[in-house]
């Protein structure tokens, strides 16, 4: 790939806008079992889990449904993989540095930290090697489907059958 055709590509990427955010159910046509794993765990369900009179309040609303004005309810695969607009191709996701480069995110530690933090209210402290655990969603390729080709930037944690 040309290194103009790279800098555009990152120049038109910019601030996300409603327009960048592709959805759940865009991922889920490559990503089933992730889809079916986030669809099913804490996340989709940000929202719900808050009482009902927190559920306007904007400091709770950043956490548990931050794209909320971009339409999406809850935590989605965007908010923590960003905006999949100009990744979310099946020929951009084949190549993991293109994907990275256009605004695919490799969430670790540090984007869970940007809410589980030592003075959100829950029922106990937050341990980043714990709760991992609870959320993974990389069993595509455990299940059978077609292995990715060299380089695919996908799913970043994989689940393993027994």
């Amino acid at each position: 790939m040309s290194h103009a055709l790279l800098l555009l590509l990152l120049y038109l990427q910019g601030s996300t806008a409603p327009v960048d955010i592709v959805g759940a159910e865009t991922c889920k046509s490559c990503h089933p079992l992730a889809y079916d794993a986030w669809r099913y765990g804490p996340h989709a369900r940000g929202v719900e889990s808050l009482p009902e009179a927190r559920r306007g309040d904007a400091r709770c609303m950043s956490c548990h449904a931050p794209d909320a004005g971009k339409g999406l309810a809850g935590v989605s695969c965007e908010t923590c993989h960003g905006a999949g607009r100009l990744y979310s191709q099946p020929y951009v996701m084949r190549d993991r540095e293109l994907a990275r480069a256009v605004g695919l995110v490799d969430p670790g530690e540090r984007t869970c930290a940007a809410c589980h933090t030592e003075s959100t209210p829950s029922l106990g402290r937050f341990e980043y090697a714990r709760k991992l655990p609870l959320i993974e969603h990389g069993g595509d390729r455990a299940a059978g489907k077609k292995p990715p080709r060299a380089g695919r930037s996908g799913d970043v944690r994989e689940r393993r059958s027994p």
